[in-house]
């Protein structure tokens, strides 16, 4: 007959203890079990790393690049995420971006703005995918220039123009992943690492790349956009993608009374908004901050109707535009309320129109002629 063995406790062993070492032991197989399978799941992995732990106390990311006023700093740029420049083409906005790129190369304060990149992670990087190689040399060297340094060790710059649209995203991807002391990237021409600006897949594509880099490299990106012709919208679903995942929007627009003068304004931001600024570029072919500039000058243009302003005030420009100009031709009178409005050629052009309309002025003959010019009504 077999004897059956039981398993002798001691008598002095505490039950209570063994059973919750047991319990431990069972709970610890299980977390390496569950451990393990996560870690072979790449999917179980990213459900892990994405939720959120209230208990974590997640630091507030680091300013990379801001501007600082009589108000107070605004930010453009954190670590970890990416902003968008927009605007019409020639306006400028590759200038504007040799300027930041100035402040975060130094890693100091550049006329209005404050580079602030960590000392081990402070290499800057330019992609062009539009210029030539001369043109983006050009650049590189003005850059260089804005910031006081021959040739910065911790400033790179490619041009793409000639690689096709994947090879493009390839050599970003590949740089980005593989600079270890990376910092701050800024892609000049984002339209072309895209086959279409208006496939909804690829826009999000290449708002995920972004999103991707930031995130996992903890940089900053900052990159441009063109607006549509008809409307101040960044083009296509491209753009709408961007703006909707973008930390900072500026737009750079030309000042419609000198052309030579262009406006950033900031559309969006997720942080503190840098005030507007503007900026021209001297006869050097280097970009600089006007100063005692007021956004005030744009919004008054830009809301200047001809029906509100006064017909006293019409009738006194009219006679000083006479007295200049005893026979003005058009041009004349577009240069003499330019001058006085402080308005682009369209605005004064609607200035005239409304003269004609409540026929305080008229053609001397017909408006085409070249020896035409206009003559003040009776009565003025």
């Amino acid at each position: 007959m077999e004897l059956k063995r039981t398993p002798r406790i001691p008598q002095e062993s505490d039950l209570n203890r063994i059973v919750e070492n047991i319990q431990k032991s069972i709970d610890e197989d299980r977390k390496q079990a569950t451990s393990h399978q996560i870690e072979s799941n790449p999917i179980l992995r990213a459900i892990r790393e994405s939720k959120i732990d209230p208990l974590e106390e997640i630091k507030r990311p680091p300013v990379c690049l801001s501007m600082f006023f009589e108000s107070g700093n605004g930010v453009i740029g954190t670590l970890g995420n990416f902003s968008l420049i927009i605007g019409k083409a020639k306006s400028k906005k590759t200038f504007s971006i040799s300027m930041f790129l100035a402040s975060v190369i130094n890693g100091n304060a550049f006329n209005k703005f404050q580079g602030q990149l960590p000392i081990d992670r402070n290499r800057v990087i330019f992609f062009d995918t539009e210029q030539s190689k001369y043109h983006v040399s050009k650049f590189h060297k003005r850059v260089c220039k804005l910031a006081g340094k021959t040739n910065p060790e911790n400033f790179d710059s490619y041009s793409l123009r000639k690689h096709s649209v994947q090879d493009r995203l390839k050599i970003i991807d590949y740089v980005i992943n593989n600079t270890p002391d990376l910092g701050f990237v800024a892609i000049d021409g984002i339209r072309d690492l895209v086959m279409s600006i208006n496939d909804e897949e690829e826009a999000t594509k290449i708002a995920s790349y972004l999103l991707k880099w930031t995130e996992e490299k903890n940089i900053h990106i900052i990159t441009v956009l063109h607006q549509n012709k008809g409307d101040n919208n960044a083009r296509g679903h491209v753009g709408t993608e961007l703006v909707n995942k973008a930390e900072t929007v500026l737009s750079v627009t030309l000042d419609q009374s000198d052309r030579k003068i262009s406006i950033v304004e900031p559309e969006f931001c997720r942080d503190k908004e840098p005030e507007p600024f503007a900026f021209s570029v001297d006869e050097n072919g280097l970009p600089f901050i006007i100063e005692n500039w007021s956004p005030r000058q744009k919004n008054e243009n830009k809301a200047l109707v001809p029906h509100l302003i006064s017909a006293e005030e019409h009738w006194a420009n009219l006679k000083q535009l006479f007295e200049k100009y005893p026979e003005p031709k058009g041009k004349d009178v577009v240069a003499f309320l330019k001058s006085q409005y402080n308005i682009g050629d369209n605005k004064a052009k609607e200035f005239r129109t409304y003269y004609l309309d409540q026929e305080w002025i008229r053609p001397s003959g017909n408006r085409n002629s070249p020896i035409n010019h206009y003559i003040l009504s009776l009565g003025s």
